[in-house]
């Protein structure tokens, strides 16, 4: 791609692409702001050797690792905090207790009798309450993994921050 000079009013003369053509650049001496002819106006402009020119790269390792690192920052802990929101539970309280109402407390104390009270007022759990437990568990473990994945996608960030303004000097 070629290469134009584009000449500022106070002197400086600034290098623009044809890509560039018809839009708008900031003077590096004045800060002024230089409208690019079209693209028909900015062939006729002088062009610029190769050799001349010191292009800067849009992407960087630095800027990869910033965006590695917020990208990956955010999914996790997002991922982690999703994972520790409250479930509810399998077992419906409200119905239960809706279903212990229409009872007489002569039902009621049969039902306990013959299932809970063999030897103890405890009761086995239910499947469905196992279930839930183990499902609560393996949910704690996930996001405790996430929000520690998330801390290393917080020093990846730091590193390419780190690399982005130290090596610029």
């Amino acid at each position: 791609m070629k290469n134009y000079q584009l000449t500022c009013q106070c002197g400086e003369i600034c290098h623009v692409r044809a890509g560039q053509a018809g839009g708008e650049i900031l003077c590096p001496g004045c800060g002024n702001r230089l409208e690019i002819p079209k693209f028909g106006e900015l062939s006729k402009l002088p062009v610029v050797e190769d050799g001349g020119i010191r292009t800067q790269t849009v992407w960087s390792t630095s800027k990869g690792l910033i965006l590695l690192g917020a990208g990956f920052f955010l999914v996790f802990v997002a991922a982690g905090i999703w994972l520790r929101l409250p479930t509810q539970s399998p077992v419906q309280v409200a119905a239960i207790r809706k279903q212990m109402n229409r009872k007489t407390n002569v039902e009621v104390y049969d039902v306990w009798k013959n299932h809970f009270s063999k030897t103890t007022v405890a009761r086995p759990q239910w499947a469905v309450e196992k279930q839930f437990a183990q499902q609560m568990s393996l949910k704690r473990g996930a996001s405790s993994v996430l929000l520690l994945l998330s801390g290393v996608a917080v020093v990846l960030l730091t590193v390419g921050v780190f690399r982005l303004f130290c090596l610029r000097r």
